[in-house]
């Protein structure tokens, strides 16, 4: 690696005009790649759900889980890696990450072959549909041995934030994995048609990463010292990445067992747009947001500054997002989806407590990483998994709302271990998160509590006024705080 790119990564600087420029551009790209994502989300669900029937999902979100858990093991901290450490352009470092990426997709799918029957055994006896699990899960786990294929460059894509490239990586798979679910379930509708999906969008993801590769060509090799580099910084991500699955996850492997297929199906639906918000902060933090603080990990103080900074307007978008799904979900399902999915309107208004949760942690959980601390991000993530437990008393209290409250303190608590472990500011983070917390819970309460007087359920008019009037207001609100920001910044910049 050349002396200039070892510079560059080894001195950190604060955020100058440049990386001001840099994150504007890559959170235009990455909000761009978003809603174009929700989009295409949004019309093959839309058209999947009147092709097949509600088991079909429920079944789904259960081999769901098995894939998406597979396609976050694979990583095993290789990406976060490869932008953290100072040599992560090394030809060597990144062909041995490569290997271990390989080999790790292959060793996931001969679990899966061994899982297969235990996990179906456990689910059938709520659902003797759950029994073909054994012939789903293997299936669907080769997304592991093809995503181990993948090229290095995806992480130097990121690297490097050129987000126009890696935006396109994540839109044109996904846009290959609704046509074929599309055309499949035409002509089988069956689960196969969702299964199918997932293997087109990893081979076509398979292809153009090493299209667009800006690194040295991917083959295998393996260094001993950069091993010992990955495997230090790398361990700790495993273990964040495996509890990280089960704290995003353990609700429908919980779920699975409590509820049918077909009331599964209908929780998976209203999750995967309530959701919108997470994916959101999600996607700013990894790609946007943890380049940068990376930048800083040898200045604590200009690290936790400039996350309080990007954070605010991270808390700004979700937040408008979450109150207006809040409010819109309940016409929103019952307009564009049939009878069978109408209790998915009300199951989406308890887990927007739980999505505004998980964007407070997720916005800031980047911290510990780009100071080289995955284990903090590790302890996070399991303090989380076992809070979820609290949401099987919340279930024999008061059903499903009582289980979507106790995963909402699960992420309440992780939050606050993480806020705790700062090396500085944690006040000022404490106090950020309070203060639109509160914000958003009186503005949006009473609104939803008012849109579930019967007036409206039989005037979809004004019920569709009022919510158009209620959900603007933030939107308004955070594209103001958006813009002032902005212009803050431009007059900082033209003050130096």
């Amino acid at each position: 690696m050349s002396s200039s790119a070892n510079q560059e990564v080894s001195t950190p600087s604060p955020p100058s005009q440049s990386g001001r420029r840099l994150a504007l551009r890559g959170s235009f790209w990455t909000l761009l790649g978003y809603g174009g994502s929700q989009l295409l989300r949004l019309g093959s669900n839309l058209v999947l759900a009147w092709l097949l029937f509600p088991d079909a999902f429920g079944l789904m979100a259960l081999v769901a889980v098995f894939m998406q858990g597979l396609q976050m093991f694979t990583d095993i901290g290789l990406g976060p890696s490869i932008i953290h450490n100072k040599r992560g352009l090394d030809p060597a470092f990144l062909h041995t990450a490569y290997s271990l990426q390989v080999l790790r997709g292959f060793f996931l799918w001969g679990l899966s072959w061994l899982l297969a029957p235990m996990v179906a055994a456990f689910f059938s006896a709520t659902d003797p549909q759950a029994e073909s699990l054994v012939s789903l899960m293997p299936v669907a786990a080769l997304t592991a041995v093809i995503g181990g294929f993948n090229s290095m460059g995806i992480h130097l894509l990121n690297r490097h934030m050129n987000l126009r490239l890696f935006t396109a990586l994540e839109l044109l798979p996904q846009l290959a994995a609704s046509l074929v679910m599309i055309l499949w379930a035409l002509w089988s509708p069956s689960v196969w048609a969702l299964v199918s999906g997932g293997l087109a969008s990893s081979l076509v993801r398979l292809m153009l990463s090493h299209v667009w590769n800006p690194g040295p060509r991917d083959r295998f090799g393996w260094s001993q010292d950069c091993f010992g580099d990955l495997f230090h910084f790398g361990k700790w991500i495993f273990l964040s990445t495996l509890v990280a699955f089960m704290a995003q996850h353990l609700d429908r492997i919980l779920l699975g067992k409590l509820l049918s297929l077909a009331e599964l199906g209908v929780y998976s639906i209203a999750m995967t747009f309530a959701r919108v918000p997470i994916h959101v902060s999600s996607r700013l933090s990894s790609t946007v947001i943890f380049p940068l603080l990376a930048r800083l990990q040898d200045n604590p103080k200009a690290l936790v500054t400039a996350c309080l900074q990007a954070r605010q307007q991270v808390l700004w978008v979700s937040g408008a997002v979450c109150v207006g799904f809040a409010l819109a979900a309940p016409l929103f399902f019952g307009l564009l989806y049939d009878h069978r999915y109408s209790e998915a309107g009300s199951i989406s208004q308890w887990l927007a407590l739980y999505v505004w949760s998980h964007v407070l942690m997720v916005s800031m959980d980047r911290i510990p990483l780009a100071l080289g601390q995955p284990k903090k991000l590790f302890q996070s993530g399991l303090l989380t998994t076992l809070a979820m437990l609290l949401a099987l008393p919340g279930y024999i209290l008061f059903d499903l709302p009582g289980f979507i409250l106790g995963m909402t303190m699960a992420n309440l608590l992780a939050h606050g271990y993480l806020v705790a472990g700062l090396p500085e500011g944690r006040a000022d983070m404490l106090r950020q998160g309070l203060v639109f917390s509160l914000g958003l819970l009186t503005y949006g309460l009473p609104l939803v509590l008012l849109l579930r007087n019967p007036y409206f359920a039989s005037n979809p008019g004004q019920h569709a006024l009022l919510v158009v009037l209620g959900g603007l207001l933030p939107l308004l609100m955070s594209a103001w705080a958006l813009r002032s920001a902005m212009k803050s910044r431009s007059n900082q910049s033209a003050s130096k």
